[in-house]
């Protein structure tokens, strides 16, 4: 609230109204400080929102999510999965995989067991992709598929998927070991490894290939 000279002119005319003066003078400056404070005081659905992210419970996800989003970088191979739909064979199961930079290389090979009218067929389910990745508020790792194809399809023959195809695995991280959980109950556990180096072996052929030798490949030598 302004006072023009002309609102306060009556007023000054006499000494005896010296405290009518005051009291209009503190009532604008009153009224200015009220206005300041009302305006400054953060609204309630600010407060909410400011209150909502303290949740104990959220600081848990955004700190296991930050945790995830670290600890995965690098490369994982599978050693165990296990589908409770699925007739599996035991130890057949490989894959690897690789997160780097918000993106997944993904290959995923099984033997299966499928079960036709008279007799039970074994399968090789094979799965492989590139996928952009991220963890959720709930710390759940989420896939969009980049490029991806699989035969699981009804003539068993590979096919490419749609890009943008997205998946959602419950996520598990602890002690080297990642479970990854969908929610038909079908978990891949992978484990880290280090850093490879290039194989002795592969060198070696690549120099008989380069220089046309023919030599006799030691069977030794294929499996190092």
């Amino acid at each position: 609230m302004l006072f023009s000279p002309a609102t306060l002119a009556p007023v000054l005319r006499t000494g005896t109204d010296m405290n009518a003066i005051h009291f209009v003078l503190c009532a604008g400056l009153c009224t200015g400080l009220l206005t300041t404070a009302l305006g400054s005081a953060p609204r309630p659905q600010e407060q909410k929102e400011k209150k909502r992210s303290g949740i104990p419970v959220a600081r848990f996800f955004d700190d296991e999510g930050e945790r995830l989003a670290k600890e995965v970088e690098g490369s994982w191979t599978l050693f165990e999965y296990t589908d409770p739909s699925d007739l599996a064979l035991d130890d057949v199961a490989s894959g690897f995989a690789t997160f780097h930079d918000g993106f997944l290389s993904l290959i995923l090979a099984m033997d299966t067991v499928e079960q036709r009218l008279f007799r039970a067929r074994e399968f090789l389910a094979l799965d492989t992709g590139v996928f952009r990745y991220r963890f959720d508020e709930q710390a759940n790792l989420q896939l969009a598929s980049v490029m991806s194809f699989t035969n699981q399809t009804d003539d068993g023959e590979m096919e490419r998927e749609p890009p943008g195809r997205v998946v959602e695995y419950f996520t598990s991280l602890e002690d080297g070991v990642l479970e990854l959980r969908d929610r038909d109950g079908v978990l891949f556990s992978f484990r880290k490894i280090a850093a490879g180096d290039f194989p002795e072996a592969a060198i070696r052929k690549l120099d008989r290939r380069r220089s046309d030798t023919e030599q006799w490949e030691d069977e030794d030598e294929e499996r190092r």
